[in-house]
């Protein structure tokens, strides 16, 4: 698997939002901004400490930490 980086559209969240992987860290991982929020750091960084090994791991921790629905969340991450 190869370092990427793709938006997250969700609704509710800013288009500033984003899901990848990142290769050194061999874990999934999103940054996540609610809509209207300013500030520099994500409101939701999901990554790191506990590593995520796959899109579906991901997904749910997405939808844990938005509320967002599953299948909404998956439709996201869908990459072209």
């Amino acid at each position: 698997m190869h370092n990427f980086c793709e938006a997250l559209c969700l609704p509710g969240w800013s288009d500033r939002s984003i899901w990848g992987y990142d290769e050194q860290m061999d874990t999934y991982f999103a940054q996540l901004w609610r809509d209207g929020d300013t500030n520099d750091d994500p409101t939701v960084w999901i990554s790191g400490c506990d590593p995520i090994g796959s899109r579906v791991q991901l997904a749910d921790r997405i939808r844990s930490a938005t509320g967002v629905d599953r299948a909404a969340v998956r439709r996201s991450m869908m990459r072209p």
